[in-house]
């Protein structure tokens, strides 16, 4: 898989690419995308295969791997091993790091592919930055350390980015304390731990019937038994497509900084979301939400953080709620995905 180099230490990201919509070459928006944990950008795979056959105009879709997954440079002891015990300054200072790497990646992309901006009637080009799962938080970091980067690499963010996009954020990705009814199988003490994960990546391609939505409330989601109406995401992928996207190191990774780093997570979320000088040096950037009805309670009761947040800052976001769609949805139903993506750009 192609790479770009983001840094002066020689560190590469890989990526997926759907290609320049031949449709539409000259004026198309370009959305970036950042896996979730354990689930690495293959996860894509789908996505961009429709893209490629369907030929879609006005969308170019890139999927970018992040540090510690395969195709991009796995990070070394020292960045990671001593995060649980660091300080609150080098956790931020991580964060921060994940954050240019992401944003070289994709100023380097801009240029290398002269991806065309934002038109006059803001109908298209630009690009969107999008994270999945747990890849909300670094997408957010991209944000919200954006005074931090060089001018160029500033001023091209600016005049590019027009949505950020949190598809099935969970709560911890906001730095925000889990419900206190949250379960997952790496939760459960009665599960070996090395059967917790191998149980996780399958429960949480799950779907779900929830009692309640419309009440907003705790009581009206199901955190724990999925539904029998249609098979977890997983059953829909072979052997070699599993062993291609799952990547258990990537996932013991990232759970090694992000779960002692819940104050950093936080500060980055609500600067990225709700900070006056982020919506003066990304004029153009929208805030939208994708979740679907029917994914891990995890994701909506984070939707609906999201929407309070908002609110209580006078910061318009936008939610797009997938009917019947799961935490996989890009994999299971990858034209909805796509089209739901749109929708909150346009």
């Amino acid at each position: 898989m192609p790479s770009i180099t983001v840094d002066d230490s020689g560190t590469e990201l890989a990526y997926l690419d759907s290609g320049v919509p031949s449709a539409s070459p000259e004026s198309y928006v370009t959305i970036f995308a950042l896996h979730g944990i354990g689930y690495g950008y293959h996860i894509y795979d789908r996505l961009v295969k429709f893209i490629q056959d369907s030929k879609p105009p006005g969308v170019r879709f890139v999927a970018v791997s992040r540090r510690g997954y395969p195709g991009s440079t796995p990070y070394d002891a020292a960045e990671v091993g001593g995060l649980p015990t660091a300080s609150d300054d080098q956790k931020a200072a991580f964060l921060r790091a994940r954050g240019a790497e992401l944003a070289a990646f994709i100023d380097k992309f801009i240029q290398e592919a002269n991806l065309p901006p934002v038109s006059a009637d803001g109908s298209s080009g630009g690009i969107a930055l999008m994270g999945w799962s747990l890849g909300c938080a670094f997408a957010l970091s991209v944000v919200s350390h954006i005074d931090t980067y060089p001018q160029s690499v500033q001023a091209r963010l600016g005049a590019y980015l027009r949505t950020l996009i949190l598809h099935e954020s969970p709560l911890v990705a906001l730095g925000v304390p889990e419900a206190p009814q949250s379960w997952t199988p790496q939760l459960e003490t009665s599960i070996r731990p090395d059967q917790a994960g191998l149980i996780g990546v399958q429960w949480l391609t799950s779907y779900f019937k929830h009692p309640d939505l419309s009440s907003r409330s705790f009581d009206g989601v199901e955190w724990v038994v999925p539904a029998t109406y249609r098979a977890p995401t997983i059953y829909n992928m072979s052997d070699a497509e599993i062993a291609q996207i799952l990547t258990f190191e990537g996932a013991m990774l990232d759970a090694t900084w992000y779960m002692s780093s819940a104050a950093q997570l936080r500060a980055s979320y609500e600067r990225a979301c709700f900070g006056s000088d982020i919506k003066s040096k990304l004029p153009h950037m929208k805030i939208s939400v994708v979740v679907g009805d029917a994914t891990l309670a995890l994701g909506l009761v984070a939707a609906w953080q999201i929407e309070d947040d908002s609110k209580r800052n006078g910061t318009e976001v936008k939610v797009k709620w997938i009917k019947g769609g799961n935490h996989l949805v890009q994999w299971d139903d990858p034209s909805i995905a796509l089209q739901s993506f749109i929708e909150v750009i346009v």
